[in-house]
């Protein structure tokens, strides 16, 4: 049966999704908002670059002045260009001073000094300029990185859906692969993988199990069809011995029939239980007395010890636990077979022992798997189907308890059966 892989401690697969959304966000923002920065700094500078070299003194100075915390320097003054006054005295000239009375572009309150008007609108506009520069180039950027978020995004994804394709068109061998990122989309892929994995086991098995089943129907049908073959062309006489012998391979169809009809129900949950009041003990001993001839015949000695174990549960499918217990110990033991019942407060346990060549220790769970046989030719030849040991799991399963096989101390194998008390 396959069984779903485990889940151990959690794996880091990188950040979650959401984590990588908000850091992509921020960094798109910090992108915009520093390039803006940038340019307009840039914008700054090249205006600066443009003004006269005395008023890139005064800035200097006053800019110096402000870091030490001292009183700025006063700006240097240009007098207006006029025909009377003729060109513009230069800073720091005996011109520079304006003279008393004059009409000087001084502006009232310590505003911009006059020389910086002339440039004060085309600094605007260059800054304004470098800010759209600025923004496109960010939206560039930002836009870039969007991009490359949704392909990290996409591609696994799009992985995912191709092998999920690829899984709906028949083909169970397809896989996505398990790629670094986001920790969701990694699981994602994995949980996809584990799905398709335990289909194509599932289909495995069903392959396998048509192929034991009509290998097992093959056999019984073959000897009957070539039984009746004979007895038609006159080569045996149609006698009782005839009879019996067909007989014995109709009980095994039916019996092959059962089983599989047992085991289909119990794998789909819906195998019927009418729990009721059974002691444990009481039902090893009918099996044990049932087979006792049996065992003689083949010269094995069959034992019971047992203590009083009362438990809630089906008579019926607990004796044929019990009876497909014994029987297998029987198709193997080569001088002795014990049967012991245990009882706990919370459970019962059903030991069957036997002194053959016993199950090498890699192999104790494969047993209980349908239509295995670890000795093909003996276990044919006393009419064995596979599926006991099969069926002894399911309604032990089917009753909330277990089945295990181990070494017993007879040398051979040992098989247990733990029931609980009450009934689950």
């Amino acid at each position: 049966m396959t069984r779903p892989t485990p889940r151990g401690a959690a794996r880091w697969h990188g950040p979650s999704l959401a984590v990588t959304l908000l850091l992509s966000m921020l960094l798109v923002v910090g992108l915009a908002v520093g390039g803006m920065f940038l340019f307009s700094n840039l914008a700054v500078r090249q205006e600066v670059a443009r003004l006269p070299p005395e008023v890139q003194a005064y800035l200097r100075a006053r800019q110096e002045a402000e870091r030490r915390g001292e009183q700025p320097p006063p700006p240097p003054y240009r007098a207006p260009r006029s025909a009377e006054t003729g060109p513009p005295a230069v800073a720091g000239s005996a011109s520079a001073e304006p003279p008393s009375g004059t009409d000087v572009d001084r502006p009232p309150g310590g505003g911009i000094p006059a020389v910086l008007r002339p440039s004060a609108q085309g600094f605007v506009r260059n800054v304004q300029t470098s800010l759209v520069q600025g923004g496109l180039m960010a939206a560039a950027a930002a836009a870039s990185l969007s991009l490359l978020l949704a392909r990290r995004v996409a591609r696994p994804i799009t992985a995912v859906s191709r092998a999920a394709a690829g899984l709906a068109s028949g083909d169970l061998t397809s896989r996505a692969p398990v790629l670094k990122g986001d920790r969701e989309v990694a699981d994602l892929a994995r949980t996809f993988n584990e799905m398709a994995g335990n289909l194509e086991a599932l289909e495995r098995e069903r392959q396998q199990a048509v192929a034991d089943i009509a290998h097992e129907l093959r056999t019984p049908i073959a000897i009957m069809q070539a039984r009746l073959d004979a007895l038609e062309d006159g080569v045996y006489p149609l006698d009782a011995g005839q009879i019996a012998l067909l007989s014995g391979q109709t009980q095994l169809l039916t019996r092959l029939v059962g089983d599989l009809r047992t085991l289909t129900l119990a794998d789909a949950g819906r195998l019927g239980l009418y729990a009721e009041s059974v002691d444990l003990a009481e039902v090893a001993g009918q099996v044990v007395r049932d087979l006792t001839d049996r065992a003689g015949a083949r010269g094995i000695r069959l034992s019971l010890t047992a203590d009083p174990a009362p438990l809630t549960a089906d008579r019926d499918r607990v004796r044929q636990v019990t009876a497909n217990l014994v029987e297998n110990a029987l198709r193997h033991a080569r001088s002795q077979v014990t049967v012991r019942v245990e009882v706990s407060p919370e459970c019962a346990r059903l030991h069957v022992d036997d002194d053959g060549p016993g199950i090498p220790e890699g192999l104790r769970d494969t047993v209980f798997t349908r239509f295995t046989r670890l000795d093909e030719s003996r276990t044919r030849d006393t009419g064995g189907s596979g599926l006991g040991l099969a069926i002894v799991r399911a309604l032990a399963s089917a009753h909330g308890g277990q089945a295990s096989a181990a070494a017993s101390p007879l040398g051979g194998a040992r098989f247990t059966v733990v029931l609980p008390r009450e009934a689950h």
